[in-house]
């Protein structure tokens, strides 16, 4: 049975997650710009996976976000750790030039829920 509260796409970001986005967008570079600008129109899009609480981003409309370039992959990555060791990494996604999902990629067992600053240390990794 599924624990998580109801959410319905379009809703706005939870503290959390904002967190954790405001993070994979804090690059240096003018892509990572353009991706935080996209955060200011960005909502909830539903969780990735039934068993975790990845998620999908959305936008009610993108004309006011400016495309980011990205050959592919993770867009930007950050490591988490817990009393010195790196348990996985989490990743930001693009598709077709927009945020599109976060996903947590425990390097052992998946714990089923998203890393945070309260109980985790994350680090930015950087912009891949």
């Amino acid at each position: 049975m599924d624990s998580r509260p109801v959410r319905d796409k379009g809703d706005e970001f939870r503290p959390d997650e904002l967190e954790l986005l405001a993070l994979l967008c804090s690059g240096s570079d003018d892509e990572s710009a353009k991706a935080r600008q996209q955060l200011k129109y960005a909502r909830w899009g539903g969780y990735q996976f039934d068993d975790c609480d990845c998620f999908c981003i959305s936008f009610p409309s993108k004309r006011d976000c400016e495309s980011v370039r990205h050959a592919g992959g993770p867009f930007s990555t950050a490591a988490v750790s817990k009393d010195g060791t790196v348990l996985g990494l989490l990743d930001l996604w693009l598709l077709d030039g927009y945020l599109h999902s976060v996903e947590y990629m425990p390097f052992e067992d998946d714990p089923g829920h998203l890393p945070t600053t309260r109980d985790y240390t994350l680090e930015f990794s950087g912009r891949n």
